[in-house]
């Protein structure tokens, strides 16, 4: 009975974090978060500390080595929530950002990468 138990709490858990985390990587999720949660503009709006959601939103599209990525992630702060508008182009399994933008709950829109 014991042994049931573990397997439907353990297996849940580590399908969802062994498995989120493989499927994280196929994004620049951590990249983005890093970026933006240590920058001055945005602590200065959102509050320090700046986190981001595990979970985001968003779509890939791959050919080869070669994808192009769009993704929201949820931000909190100790003043005020956002979202972090993330687009980026993956080429030779090489990330890089050509959108990269805040947008606070009270509107406030900081662009870290690309324009509006």
């Amino acid at each position: 009975m014991k042994w049931v138990l573990g397997a439907l709490v353990g297996l849940p858990l580590m399908c969802c974090g062994c498995g989120g985390m493989w499927f994280r990587s196929m994004f620049p999720h951590e990249e983005a978060l890093a970026r933006v949660t240590n920058n001055p503009k945005v602590i200065k709006s959102l509050g320090a500390p700046v986190s981001g959601a595990f979970f985001f939103s968003g779509e890939t599209r791959h050919q080869d080595d070669d994808a192009v990525a769009e993704m929201k992630i949820d931000l909190s702060g100790s003043k005020q929530d956002g979202v972090l508008e993330v687009k980026a182009v993956q080429t030779s399994r090489v990330w890089g950002f050509s959108r990269l933008r805040v947008v606070a709950e009270d509107g406030k829109v900081i662009n870290l990468v690309g324009g509006p």
